[in-house]
């Protein structure tokens, strides 16, 4: 495959009307070339058959200049020797025009065949379904649509540049608010370059957001693919120049001050952070860490999007400080909040808060506490605690690895021997028995049973991989109930097929996973979540329940949790309780959460296992308040144009109706017509796909020869069918296959005939390219423009009937007919893409 530079020269061989192109952009799988007989650069496939090197040779016309020349050979150095005897560079000559226009095909009767020129038509339409004028540029991701993520992400990518602060409320869906707009701003080329930030916790979930859900492919940023990059560029290249769109842990670049300069400068168009209120800087303060590592990442970056789970009511100066970030000019560093918000001064149009209210609420959380008996079984587990504390901790170290056990111990004894040192003999016989007497995993295995007779899922979380393991041994010995498992060390296609085998009928009644299983993945098909143990972390405690507490659930959202009969974990339960963490959303309230892990820990190594009662009551208190304060929403009028449910209607009628089916016809008549194996699956649900060895191109732009694609034109099905591929925007073989269409020579000149309904006419139908997508225009015999015979012959589904070209381009007056209507079609829009006699009637 030919590589492509800015400044070199070249022609389109099927669309030789353009003229001669120049090179005046690459940017990743595309180019972008200014021609002659185009208004505007256009962009094309780089690896595209299509566009040929000016190559001049002996009898080259081309021009020097605005001077016509001819050339009459070329020199052993490359050079160009003219017929007037001037010697030049072949680069500066501008080749001439060449070949005939589509009109000129017409006016010969070279046509093509009617199925490759509707195939075109169609594709024409659809590009335009997918551009951005309406809402089809936002609709390729594998998403269910919801109308105040498509009102949030119409409002952003209207700004320029795009500044923006996602604040709406927990579960619905911030994260892909962002990646609407980023596949937005990346489709119609307005960014490139892409960072995202985020908690190293979110990171593997942001790579699946974007790859499973948008067909965005990103690299992680690690220790390891940075060590990579040095060993194949070496140490003094700058690591986030090496790929387009990355991903990158907010402590990595925290902890590495060179590593963060290095991002600043690598010359971004977008930056996303997730988890933005961790970037604090109180007043008359330079900022934590974060807020000084991600300020300059900000300031060197034209579009920024900050995702936030604490509201404007409950951090007002926090909040501030973000839009500082964003907005440095309309937000002084002397700026007064709380006058500001007394004054109820509206926020600039760069804010999104829609809350559960403003949907109708969401479905309500359900606790389904389990008390564990006060009787042998648990008391194992509490004899290990004791052999655990039996030596009080000497310094920091062996206070944060006690605590680091107990946490283990509590989740199960697997987990806890796992972190054992090989000599702790006594240790390990402790865990051991407390495995075998654990009344969770008995209450687990009988529940199992009566789930499974009821065609009921269950979400089992776990801490640590080890405690997966044994439960899913335990339920296997002692009920013969199957499950599924999802964790760390699993690959991407390995966790599809666990979730797709999970989620059939049939399949297990469990899945158990570990917090990894909070990455995106859809299970709200799921009856109820069972938190087998609970995380020091209570916003750990809350994704995992989010991942069935989300927008679209419509059942209550059942939560399974242990009460232990007394100690430590016991305590744990009692604060959560207190805390409302099972009953009402706490993802706003990181900042008074923040906390309970330092409290719990601080009482797991003391061997006090009761927490202090006064922190609890001041941690309930303040978590109350927060919640009253979100719900009263007394700021929600200073956001812009805020959503409102009256509103969904109006969004939801502006969603192209017929986007997935027209895709559906576009994709698989091009690859059929292309000589690709096409293969109906489940009664034409999901298709197979392959670019076999019969096929009429060796590949496609982006799409390798023998690539094979399984997958679904269907969002609703694309949602349930995680493991299956979505065919739309976005999506390789869409994409590619899109590209072959429109810079391919097939179905350019055609003959259409149509039944009129009474009316009888002869003309011509063209289409143009207008901006990034297409117009048709119709032209009658008598020269009168026809916009109705565009609307009713030029759009998909094109009705013709079979036409035999020799029947028309036999007549006498066929060539100056085609010449004397081709006069009449606009002239200021440059030269068609498609051009067809139309015959009504």
């Amino acid at each position: 495959m030919r590589t492509w530079k800015a400044g070199d020269r070249l022609t389109h061989r099927f669309n030789p009307e353009l003229g001669p192109g120049e090179v005046i952009a690459v940017e990743g799988r595309t180019i972008l070339v200014r021609f002659a007989g185009a208004d505007e650069p256009v962009r094309l496939a780089a690896a595209s058959d299509a566009l040929v090197p000016f190559v001049p040779g002996p009898g080259t016309e081309a021009r020097l200049g605005r001077r016509p020349v001819r050339v009459a050979g070329v020199l052993a150095d490359g050079r160009c020797a003219l017929e007037d005897g001037t010697v030049v560079a072949a680069e500066e000559l501008w080749p001439e025009s060449g070949g005939g226009s589509l009109v000129d095909r017409l006016a010969r009767g070279e046509v093509d065949p009617i199925d490759d020129l509707a195939n075109r038509i169609d594709a024409l339409h659809l590009q335009n379904l997918r551009q951005a004028d309406g809402l089809g540029s936002f609709l390729g991701g594998r998403i269910e649509i919801y109308p105040h993520q498509l009102h949030c992400a119409e409002r952003a990518v209207r700004q320029d540049p795009v500044r923006w602060l996602l604040a709406d409320e927990v579960g619905l869906g911030k994260t892909v608010e962002a990646c609407l707009i980023a596949s937005h701003l990346i489709r119609t080329r307005r960014v490139s370059r892409v960072l995202v930030v985020a908690p190293e916790t979110l990171t593997i979930q942001w790579l699946g957001e974007l790859w499973r859900k948008f067909h965005q492919v990103f690299v992680l940023m690690d220790d390891k693919r940075l060590r990579d990059v040095e060993r194949e560029h070496g140490r003094a290249f700058n690591p986030f120049e090496a790929h387009q769109r990355m991903i990158v842990a907010l402590e990595l670049l925290v902890g590495d001050r060179r590593l963060a300069e290095l991002a600043a400068s690598a010359g971004f168009d977008l930056l996303v952070v997730d988890e933005a209120h961790r970037l604090r800087r109180p007043p008359g303060h330079p900022g934590n860490p974060a807020y000084r590592t991600v300020a300059p990442l900000a300031r060197a970056t034209r579009h920024v999007l900050l995702l936030t789970a604490t509201p404007l009511e409950d951090d007002a100066h926090g909040f501030f400080r973000l839009l500082q970030l964003l907005r440095p000019d309309e937000f002084p560093e002397e700026i007064d909040v709380a006058q500001r918000l007394a004054a109820r001064r509206p926020l600039p149009p760069c804010t999104s808060a829609t809350r559960r209210a403003d949907l109708g609420g969401l479905a309500p959380r359900v606790p389904r506490p389990v008390d564990l008996p006060d009787g042998h079984g648990w008391r194992e587990v509490e004899r290990l605690l004791g052999a655990l504390r039996s030596r009080p901790p000497r310094h920091e170290v062996e206070r944060r690895t006690l605590a680091s056990r107990i946490e283990a111990a509590l989740s199960s004894g697997p987990a806890l021997e796992a972190r054992l040192p090989a000599d702790a003999a006594h240790l390990r016989r402790l865990a051991r028995a407390a495995a075998r007497e654990d009344p969770r995993i008995v209450w687990l295995a009988d529940q199992a049973r009566r789930w499974r007779e009821a065609g009921e899922k269950a979400l089992v979380f776990v801490a640590h991989r080890e405690t997966l393991e044994w439960i899913r041994e335990e339920l296997s010995r002692r009920a013969q109930i199957p499950t599924s498992a999802f964790h760390e060390q699993l690959g991407a296609a390995q966790r599809d097929l666990e979730v797709a085998r999970f989620r059939r009928s049939s399949g297990p009644p469990i899945l158990v996973s570990t917090e990894c299983g909070g990455e995106g993945r859809n299970f709200q098909f799921c009856t109820r979540i069972v938190l087998f143990d609970l995380p020091w972390n209570p916003q750990v405690v809350e994704q995992r329940i989010g991942r069935l507490d989300r927008i679209g659930r419509r059942d209550p959202v059942e939560i399974v949790y242990f009460r232990p009969p007394g100690g430590l974990g016991a305590s744990i339960v009692r604060l959560y309780e207190r805390l409302g963490l099972f009953e009402r959303p706490a993802g706003g309230l990181v900042r008074e959460l923040s906390p309970v892990a330092t409290a719990i820990a601080q009482a797991a190594v003391t061997g006090c296992d009761e927490i202090e009662p006064a922190l609890v009551e001041r941690l309930a208190r303040r978590a109350h308040g927060a919640r009253s304060r979100i719900e009263a929403a007394a700021f929600r009028e200073l956001h812009r144009e805020p959503y409102r449910p009256e509103l969904a209607g109006g969004i939801l009628r502006r969603v192209p109706a017929e986007l997935e089916s027209l895709t559906q016809e576009v994709i698989l008549s091009a690859c059929e017509r292309l000589g690709f194996e096409v293969e109906p699956l489940r009664d034409g649900r999901s298709w197979s796909i392959r670019l076999g060895t019969r096929a009429a191109v060796e590949s496609l732009p982006g799409v390798p020869s023998g690539s094979e694609f399984t997958g679904t034109f269907d969002r609703s099905e694309a949602v349930v069918r995680e493991h299956e591929d979505f065919f739309a925007s976005g999506h390789p073989l869409v994409e590619g296959v899109l590209a072959e269409i429109l810079d391919g020579p097939r179905g350019r000149v055609g003959l259409i005939h149509v039944s009129g309904q009474g009316e009888r006419g002869f003309g011509l139908l063209a289409f143009y390219r207008r901006g990034s997508g297409f117009v048709g225009v119709a032209v009658d015999n008598q020269g009168r423009r026809r916009p109705d015979w565009v609307a009713r012959f030029g759009g998909p589904p094109l009705r013709s009937r079979r036409v035999d070209a020799r029947d028309w381009v036999r007549r006498p007056a066929w060539e100056p007919t085609i010449r004397r209507l081709a006069a009449m079609l606009p002239d200021d829009m440059g030269p068609p893409v498609a051009l067809a006699a139309l015959r009504v009637g």
